[in-house]
């Protein structure tokens, strides 16, 4: 991560029906406070080294590091910490890629497990306001769940020995199940290039 001086120091505070920043606290990412502050309203405990170990890169061994493996542990809870976080904060969709970016520059472009989480945030966001992702996301999970109706009927129709229906069912079922592994691959493809070229846009309007 970049060193302390990058992030003006900053503490995330929830009061009343907004959050606010108060001057005097807070040296490390923006996106690590903003979790903080979030898992202590949820009233879920975050230590002095968990809070460290976010700022690693995301696909570094563990070396032994018992606070990483933990992190990793828990990084679905840090991802609804932070996604609430971010829907409370009225999706401030700029600001976190700006966030994301400083932090990534000093570790060669490479994700932290915080920005990791954040981006996966973004993307959420992304998907669930752009209609070809929705849709995409929707035909997704469609698809699949015909591909496991098929595989098993075709496995009740191999137990009842009803060949050559089984196999054909079940050769049905694996193109369905194949069919929406693609699709899931696009869709992803499709959120990334869309918070990409959000980024581009929001650089090139500074």
């Amino acid at each position: 991560m970049a060193s302390t001086e990058t992030y003006q120091a900053q503490e995330p505070a929830r009061g009343g029906d907004a959050y606010t920043l108060r001057e005097g606290f807070g040296v490390t990412s923006p996106l690590i406070e903003l979790l903080k502050d979030e898992l202590t309203v949820q009233r879920v405990f975050l230590s002095s080294d968990e809070e460290r170990a976010l700022d690693r890169i995301a696909d570094d061994a563990d070396g032994g590091d018992l606070a990483f493996e933990r992190v990793k542990a828990r990084r679905y809870l840090f991802y609804a910490a932070l996604r609430d976080r971010f829907v409370y904060d009225g999706r401030p969709i700029r600001q976190w890629l700006d966030w994301i970016a400083t932090a990534e520059t000093s570790t060669g472009d490479k994700p932290t497990i915080i920005t990791a989480l954040a981006t996966r945030v973004v993307e959420w966001s992304i998907r669930a306001s752009d209609r070809t992702s929705m849709f995409l996301g929707f035909a997704t999970g469609l698809v699949r769940w015909f591909a496991f109706f098929l595989l098993a009927l075709g496995g009740w129709a191999w137990t009842r020995d009803f060949a050559p229906a089984w196999w054909v069912i079940c050769t049905l079922g694996v193109g369905f199940w194949l069919g929406a592994r693609f699709l899931k691959r696009f869709t992803d493809r499709r959120v990334s290039a869309v918070v990409q070229a959000t980024r581009e846009r929001y650089a090139q309007t500074g």
